[in-house]
């Protein structure tokens, strides 16, 4: 009897949401590929990117998200690391 193995497809990845400073507005939970502590602007802009039927941050010049309802500053509110597994994906909390 041959036994082949198993593969495990996983990754670390960051649950992050944007929240506006003035008007309280979120834009709903996107994942980030990264082991780091906090998700660069870069990772925060490409994941927001390729989240379709969603809100997304308006960008400065600056780099800075703003909000697409007010357009006032936006603020990474959560984050929280988790161990992504394919059979395994949990719903992203829309925004409100």
């Amino acid at each position: 009897m041959t036994v082949s193995p198993v593969e495990v497809s996983h990754y670390m990845a960051l649950r992050a949401e944007l929240y506006c400073y003035f008007c309280g507005h979120g834009l709903g939970e996107v994942l980030v590929p990264t082991s780091a502590r906090r998700p660069t602007v870069e990772q925060l802009r490409t994941a927001y990117d390729n989240v379709r039927g969603r809100e997304a941050p308006v960008w400065n010049d600056g780099d800075q998200p703003l909000c697409p309802r007010c357009g006032g500053q936006l603020f990474l509110e959560r984050f929280e690391h988790e161990v992504i597994r394919a059979n395994e994906r949990r719903t992203l909390k829309r925004a409100s």
